[in-house]
């Protein structure tokens, strides 16, 4: 019985989200780069690689980097423009683009890149609940036949 209860409590604490997003940067650090830095520079600023390569011409090569922005909750009714707390926000893409030798020309926010980057799934709780009520009684009779 202690196996099946330990069973059942696993299987609710790992029911939750899962959740997959990619390494990023916060936007301080996105603020804070600088025209003429190089790639290794730039990385190393930010503490995260490139996301993906979104060009790469006969000048330039573009690249994608992943920051978070910070958003405030508050009460609905009660929003003033400083009140509130901060919390993480929504990911966003940043573009930038590298001459051939490998130094920053050109830093911007990617409004056209798609807004995928996190993917979810979760567990459906009804087949849990489903799986459950189905397999527990059989057990517990199971047991119960195994002790007389």
């Amino acid at each position: 019985m202690k196996k099946t209860s330990l069973f059942i409590v696993l299987l609710l604490q790992l029911s939750s989200c899962i959740v997959q997003s990619p390494k990023y940067t916060s936007f301080e650090q996105i603020k804070a780069l600088k025209l003429g830095m190089s790639k290794g520079e730039v990385e190393k600023f930010l503490g995260v690689e490139a996301y993906n390569l979104k060009a790469l011409t006969d000048t330039s090569e573009v690249y994608i980097y992943v920051y978070r922005v910070i958003d405030r909750r508050t009460l609905a009714g009660f929003t003033e423009p400083t009140n509130g707390k901060k919390t993480q926000g929504k990911y966003m893409q940043m573009e930038v683009a590298y001459s051939l030798e490998g130094k920053v020309i050109n830093i911007e926010s990617c409004t056209l890149c798609p807004d995928n980057l996190v993917t979810t799934s979760k567990i459906n709780f009804e087949k849990i609940l489903a799986f459950i009520t189905v397999t527990l009684p059989v057990i517990l009779v199971y047991i119960g036949f195994q002790n007389n």
